[in-house]
């Protein structure tokens, strides 16, 4: 039987050090990045600590405002 939902902690904690990696070299804040993205800043905190799993659409979002291809966040 399959495991609902699973959750694959080294890919959560990279995809928020990608998140942090990229912001930072674009010189935002993370409030800045929440505007640009349209989510709440607690969001951002929390994606890129590495607390939650975010959804594909903000996964997407926040791609599209550091203007870099979505794969990039997956690095790992």
């Amino acid at each position: 039987m399959a495991i609902k939902n699973p959750r694959d902690e080294k890919v959560i904690t990279d995809f928020g050090a990608n998140v942090r990696k990229y912001r930072t070299e674009r010189g935002h804040t993370m409030m800045q990045l929440a505007v640009l993205c349209d989510v709440e800043y607690g969001a951002i905190s929390t994606i890129e600590r590495g607390v939650v799993n975010c959804s594909i659409s903000t996964a997407y979002r926040i791609a599209k405002a550091l203007e870099i291809p979505i794969e990039k966040l997956f690095e790992g």
